[in-house]
């Protein structure tokens, strides 16, 4: 520890807790935001003097940072209370992160139901972290796991996870799969509803949708998020809004999920829940001949 982290240390001694806490209360008052209303929407201008969007090498370096320590937790008989979206990974008891990462691996197992090998589309996947928990939680199954990212993540990913079939554009969707996940991802897209019709044709038999902010009484709204020294436009969607887009997929219900710990969105008109739902095919002839000849 350098002489003045020990400095601190031994102040904070000293200092009474209260005035700490004061002192931190203050500093976040000056502090952006992560997440903040953005009342002029898709129009919102974004500071020019960030980076913007994802596709940018501040968030491509920050994930490859965590990637050792991320392969390190999935590791073993050990608990599945991290996340590789957390800034401390050695986090590895939290309560929210253990229910995101065995909901995931319920959606699996039902997947992998009476099959030794299925097919995964991860669509905004990261570095193919969802691909790495898949084969901790289900051993004895194969996976054919592809990834849809931007360009930059998908390149690290070739790197990093080359076991994954990593793409960069929407030809993904010109083959079918057992499963499709969208995590946290398909609500940084303006057409949202048009991309969600999409790849649900995409879906032979489960679609997951995951880790969504919605809200019950509001429109849909849009905030700013301010993530990895990047920033992008993010909506938190009307949950009426979002599941009659769902049934126009002409996919069934199976289970509705529930996320806890959703993100505080500064001076938004509601504040958003973090829900999911797990949505089935009734497979048809058409479908079960695209799942024998993937």
């Amino acid at each position: 520890m350098s002489i003045l982290g020990r400095s601190i240390k031994i102040l904070k001694l000293f200092i009474p807790p209260i005035l700490i806490k004061s002192a931190q209360a203050i500093k976040n008052l000056f502090k952006e935001p992560l997440l903040e209303y953005a009342p002029d929407g898709w129009q919102t201008q974004l500071n020019p003097d960030r980076n913007q969007g994802w596709n940018v090498d501040s968030v491509i370096d920050n994930e490859r940072a965590k990637w050792d320590v991320f392969c390190k937790n999935v590791e073993g008989p050990g608990s599945l209370g991290f996340s590789h979206e957390h800034s401390d990974l050695n986090t590895i008891h939290d309560t929210n992160f253990h229910n995101v990462h065995i909901s995931y691996a319920y959606v699996l197992a039902l997947t992998a139901h009476h099959k030794d090998r299925i097919s995964v589309l991860d669509w905004g996947g990261s570095l193919g972290h969802y691909y790495m928990i898949g084969k901790a939680v289900l051993p004895s199954v194969s996976f054919d796991y592809h990834v849809k990212e931007v360009p930059l993540m998908a390149k690290a990913g070739k790197v990093l996870n080359p076991d994954v079939h990593w793409h960069d554009d929407e030809s993904c969707l010109e083959r079918k799969y057992d499963l499709v996940m969208l995590n946290g991802s398909i609500l940084y897209l303006k057409d949202w509803v048009e991309t969600l019709q999409r790849i649900a044709c995409s879906v032979i038999e489960y679609l997951f949708l995951f880790r969504l902010p919605v809200v019950q009484n509001s429109p849909t709204f849009i905030s700013i998020e301010r993530l990895y020294h990047s920033q992008m436009l993010h909506q938190q969607v009307n949950q009426a809004e979002l599941l009659a887009a769902v049934k126009e997929t002409g996919l069934i219900l199976v289970r509705e999920f529930t996320v806890g710990s959703p993100p505080y969105i500064k001076n938004a008109p509601e504040q958003c829940e973090m829900r999911g739902w797990l949505l089935k095919r009734e497979i048809t002839q058409k479908f079960k001949s695209a799942s024998n000849h993937r």
